[in-house]
């Protein structure tokens, strides 16, 4: 997902106050940059903060081309784990060993070993991408070139002098996503949330990919065994922040979990976890990402083990359910380089190493939910808030900004009142949302710029059904094309069609999974506070008051109705299009509760190439 799409869903799903800071979370430095670009003007801090494990001497980031902003502490490469290396690979996260003397955090950790996506070639690249996401992984991959296994390690932003007040402040967590196999927390930059939001911001590398989520055990059902180490990194990471941040200021007890893509349904798995600690965090915001979308979760994980352990020659067991540990125990002692030379690629839309059943961190049936009892929970209309509040009972709409939508199932974020929270294995306030075209980027530069036919899009179609989908597959594709397809339309543009694929990929993948997430949180919360949508100025799209929104409230969320606030240059009606709903109730009823759910939420626009 391109960093436009991040900032516009940002506009939509934050709190005005602090839309700004975020910016600086998520903006990311030029190419030519480094960490002692950024860092030019940084010193030394006048302050040791001592951790349960050892001390720490930060620096100290002067925020002067910014007015009213104050200087922001910075603390790099701060370890929260033992290094995942030698015997401790392929195991569970251990808690950091203990350190003698000050340690000077002012460089950044290596991140975590990866296969980066090939750009060297701009011609083949644009066949797989648009130009926008091009540029994008530009000035990204640079920032991802030092790697290493010893590579757990975290960053705090704090304002300057927050650890000397008694009143602790809100601690954000950043979630990196991109993909399962490759990026960091390294290259999201929290200074300037930390200082305009008066927050402490929190960003982390954790494994990824092979050394992340390698999973051999074919019967996690009856012998689970901790496959999902990317995800227990989390949790320690979490276990850390909790034991320290009140030494650089932050509140343990006001923790905000953020993630865009798979950093979303990283954080979902660790909302569902029965391995998470209750009150690590309180609070989560999913960015187009859920753990019910078909690259949330490997299906078979062993297909891609077994693959894994041929190409570098390891012996298969003959009865793998019995002696799957002899696959770890071999991949332990591998070099790292031979296990990443090894080209193991998932089915497309799919992920090959990524979150998958352990019976540990994920249990057996995550994916399923039973189809009659989400019906009768809709027909109980549970409901949940649509938008901020402020304080218990107060209503204040989104954001202005372009097309997007989101849901919340909480009050005022960073230490504003709740109206209800979410039971998915813990009590959480909950916001979550998607922008228009989430798909966008898989499609090339040339399909971008110039549409294509409708044997093309069918191909796509196809492919994706095939991977995502088990059962009665013709029904599916050809219900898809069916509801997809503008039939006003004596002819179809190249243009349109090309919409019209992007609009299917992004409602199956992004849109009705997290809208799944959504009917599941609206199911389980009590019902909120009234928050009804009414626009005082029917001119306005949105409030055009500085920092107040006072013209826009949203309607419930009901997990029946599903209505939504779309926020773009003229909102639609507030209906739901009849041909979304074949990802909500139609297929998931042929396939049973494998398939995915949710509605199209956002309008159809003309996708850009900067995206």
């Amino acid at each position: 997902m391109g960093e436009s799409q991040l900032l516009l869903l940002l506009r939509l799903l934050l709190l005005p106050g602090i839309l700004i800071g975020l910016i600086g979370l998520i903006g990311l430095p030029n190419v030519e940059a480094s960490t002692s670009d950024i860092y030019k003007n940084a010193r030394l801090g006048h302050r040791i903060v001592q951790t349960r494990y050892g001390r720490l001497h930060g620096l100290i980031l002067p925020l002067d081309s910014f007015r009213f902003l104050r200087s922001v502490e910075v603390f790099l490469g701060v370890p929260y784990a033992t290094p995942p290396t030698k015997q401790n690979r392929f195991s569970p996260t251990r808690a950091p060993a203990p350190w003698d003397g000050i340690r000077i955090s002012d460089k950044y950790s290596p991140v975590c070993p990866q296969r980066l996506p090939n750009i060297q070639n701009e011609t083949a690249a644009l066949e797989k991408m648009p130009k926008g996401r091009l540029e994008y992984l530009r000035r990204l991959l640079p920032f991802l070139e030092n790697q290493s296994e010893d590579c757990l390690y975290l960053n705090v932003f704090s304002p300057v002098n927050a650890g000397a007040n008694e009143k602790k402040l809100p601690v954000m967590v950043f979630i990196h996503g991109e993909s399962f196999e490759w990026s960091s927390g390294n290259p999201y930059d929290g200074s300037i949330l930390a200082s305009y939001g008066e927050v402490v911001v929190v960003t982390l590398n954790y494994r990824l990919g092979i050394l992340g989520f390698l999973n051999a055990n074919p019967n996690p059902h009856a012998h689970a065994r901790v496959a999902n180490y990317g995800l227990m990194d989390q949790m320690a990471a979490l276990h850390w922040i909790q034991q320290n941040i009140q030494k650089f200021g932050g509140d343990p007890n006001a923790v905000t979990l953020a993630g865009h893509g798979t950093g979303a349904a990283c954080i979902n798995y660790l909302m569902t976890s029965p391995t998470m600690v209750r009150g690590l965090f309180h609070r989560a915001i999913l960015m187009s990402g859920s753990a019910y979308s078909s690259w949330a979760l490997v299906e078979d994980p062993v297909l891609f083990a077994v693959k894994l352990a041929k190409e570098v020659n390891c012996t298969i067991p003959e009865d793998l359910n019995r002696h799957h540990e002899q696959i770890v125990d071999c991949l332990r002692d591998v070099p790292l380089e031979d296990l990443y030379s090894a080209d193991i690629q998932a089915p497309n839309f799919l992920t090959s190493f990524g979150p998958s059943v352990d019976g540990v961190v994920i249990r057996p049936g995550h994916s399923n939910l039973d189809i009659d009892d989400l019906m009768a929970r809709n027909s109980k209309r549970s409901s949940a808030d649509f938008g901020f509040q402020t304080s218990p009972g107060g209503g204040n709409g989104g954001s202005g900004g372009g097309g997007g939508s989101g849901a919340s199932f909480s009050g005022g974020y960073f230490g504003g009142g709740a109206s209800g929270t979410a039971n998915m294995g813990g009590h959480y306030d909950v916001l979550f949302g998607v922008v228009t075209g989430e798909s966008i980027w898989r499609f090339s530069a040339h399909d971008i710029q110039n549409g294509f036919e409708g044997e093309r899009r069918d191909k796509i179609i196809r492919t994706y059904v095939r991977n995502a989908y088990n059962y009665h597959l013709n029904e599916i594709f050809y219900t898809i094309v069916n509801e997809y397809t503008d039939w006003d339309r004596t002819s179809q543009h190249p243009i349109n069609t090309r919409d019209t694929a992007v609009a299917a990929l992004s409602d199956a993948q992004f849109v009705a999974p997290i809208v799944r997430t959504g009917d599941i949180l609206a199911s389980q919360s009590p019902p909120p506070n009234p928050n009804e949508h009414h626009r005082q100025d029917s001119s306005l799209p949105v409030s055009k008051e500085r920092n107040r929104f006072r013209s826009i409230t949203w309607e419930n969320y009901d997990p029946l109705h599903q209505k939504y606030l779309e926020i773009g240059e003229y909102p639609p009606p507030h209906h739901i299009k009849s041909f979304s709903r074949i990802f909500h109730f139609a297929f998931p009823l042929f396939c049973g509760a494998s398939g995915v759910y949710g509605l199209f939420l956002n309008k159809q626009s003309t996708p850009t190439d900067s995206s």
